[in-house]
């Protein structure tokens, strides 16, 4: 027979059990809206498109590029191929990898601060990324990327509970996962310094832990550049995960370098803190290591001066274990204290600087009226095509221009000069150059003149102009006027047809 002991921990272990899943079946109610949204972000749609010509046997960067690393690319491809070009299938794929990454922060504030505690991350974690407030309902690099990153603290979080000899495959664990992260973004470096950070903090010889996460780290990486250098677009694969990051981040809103120092400051702060409280004898106990974590992540989601909220998924993690760690408890000295509070006004502070713009310009990001506005559309009261322009325009015009093209039927290439990346994956359609939006072939040096010479040697069935751009393309217009005509024009697009193509 059990003992009466033994049945009270096994009652609470069901009920903590049960309240971990009740924050998991949260996260998903608050996520269920974003299966019925329509295509109309321009991310995912970028994404898709280059998913699609991939899947129709174009080489990632050397025939379908952007700035992105590859595992997003290859993450889209893998849906479609599996489940459709549908939003509600991304979407449902993005919200497996939310409600995965919920429980490894759950499994981290367990082993760090208990039960009750963990259920209470949970539940933070399940509003930050199941509602619109940091985009969480959209398949973007963050969202994937967040997953392997908090796995990577999860195996240093268990490393560390081991005896020093048996750490090595955590170690270089944790750094694989790291390189994998960093394959969906490159901030995921960020969430790798914080642990090297903790382990330069707490161990006598840190230096062999971090050769061990180094190595792990360096897998991956050496993994995509055989791939690349293997299909010949090793190039252009460098490029995108490395050349290009200091053209993109010249071209958010400028900066002063006091401005672009302070979104470094909380995670300096907080390393001086730890510093401070080691020299004076303190312990510095994985309790800490959340806030630490924090400062690095905010560090990431600042490290580029647009005002995305999405960037802000990367720190979700952390910011729930930071609250239920409550490093202030711990801190007991009034400067410790002081150094936390003032840490934690400034993370509010750059936050607000950075994005408060795009809270009060986007009506995307009201989780009232994205609530709302389901309900609305699900019970009737609201049309599809106004459900459409709740989000954005977009949505309706890819609609329109797809839906022509299909019964048109004069072939299935595209190239387009917009900011409707969505049209190649809702029709099927492929793209005869590397460059997809206005924007990267604009900004990308070269890209006008690569992509004039691909539309020369390749010509599409279809050319999609839209004077919603970036910035026009003045040199596109007499390559349209000497091979095609006008198929249609709506709006701010036209729809031009290759003279061979017509019927």
């Amino acid at each position: 027979m059990q003992s009466p002991r033994y049945r009270m921990r096994s009652r609470e272990a069901v009920l903590y059990a049960t309240l971990a899943a009740a924050t998991l079946l949260l996260a998903f109610a608050l996520r269920y809206p974003s299966l019925f949204e329509p295509r109309w972000y321009g991310d995912e749609g970028i994404f898709a498109a280059i998913a699609r010509n991939m899947r129709s046997g174009s080489t990632l960067y050397g025939d379908a590029w952007d700035n992105k690393p590859p595992l997003i690319f290859f993450t889209y491809a893998g849906i479609q191929s599996l489940f459709g070009t549908g939003v509600f299938a991304l979407h449902l794929v993005a919200t497996v990898a939310v409600l995965a990454t919920q429980v490894v922060v759950m499994a981290i504030a367990l082993l760090i601060v208990g039960a009750r505690r963990a259920v209470v991350a949970g539940a933070i974690f399940a509003f930050a990324m199941g509602t619109p407030l940091l985009e969480g309902d959209l398949a973007l690099t963050e969202t994937f990327m967040i997953l392997p990153s908090s796995l990577a603290v999860l195996t240093f979080v268990l490393a560390e509970r081991r005896p020093e000899d048996r750490r090595t495959f955590a170690y270089v664990a944790t750094g694989l996962l790291f390189g994998v992260a960093a394959g969906y973004k490159q901030v995921a470096v960020f969430d790798a310094a914080a642990v090297g950070s903790m382990i330069w903090l707490t161990h006598e010889r840190p230096l062999r832990a971090l050769a061990l996460i180094a190595a792990g780290f360096a897998l991956p990486q050496a993994l995509f550049a055989a791939y690349f250098l293997a299909s010949g677009a090793f190039p252009q694969y460098w490029y995108a995960v490395v050349g290009s990051l200091g053209l993109y981040s010249e071209l958010g809103p400028a900066q002063g370098p006091f401005v672009k120092f302070t979104g470094y400051l909380p995670a300096l702060l907080v390393v001086a803190w730890l510093v401070r409280r080691r020299n004076a004898g303190g312990e510095i106990s994985l309790r800490l290591f959340p806030a630490l974590w924090l400062g690095f992540a905010i560090a990431g989601s600042m490290s580029s001066a647009f005002a995305f909220p999405h960037y802000l998924q990367q720190a979700a993690p952390a910011f729930a274990l930071t609250l239920v760690a409550d490093p202030l408890a711990v801190e007991r000295e009034e400067l410790g204290r002081l150094v936390l509070g003032v840490t934690a006004v400034l993370v509010a502070a750059v936050i607000f600087g950075q994005f408060a713009l795009a809270y009060h310009q986007r009506k995307q990001l009201d989780p009232v009226e994205y609530y709302r506005t389901f309900a609305s559309h699900r019970w009737g009261t609201m049309s599809d095509l106004d459900y459409d322009y709740k989000f954005d325009g977009k949505a309706v015009a890819a609609q329109d221009i797809v839906a022509y093209m299909k019964a048109d039927g004069a072939g299935t290439s595209l190239y387009t000069w917009s900011e409707l990346p969505w049209v190649y994956a809702a029709g099927g359609f492929t793209n005869p150059s590397r460059y997809y939006t206005s924007f990267l072939g604009e900004v990308v040096p070269g890209a006008k003149q690569e992509i004039l010479r691909d539309l020369d040697a390749h010509p599409p069935a279809y050319v999609l102009v839209s004077d919603d751009t970036f910035a026009p393309f003045d040199e596109l217009s007499p390559f349209l006027t000497s091979r095609y005509e006008l198929a249609r024009q709506q709006g701010d697009w036209r729809l031009y047809r290759l003279l061979v193509a017509s019927r």
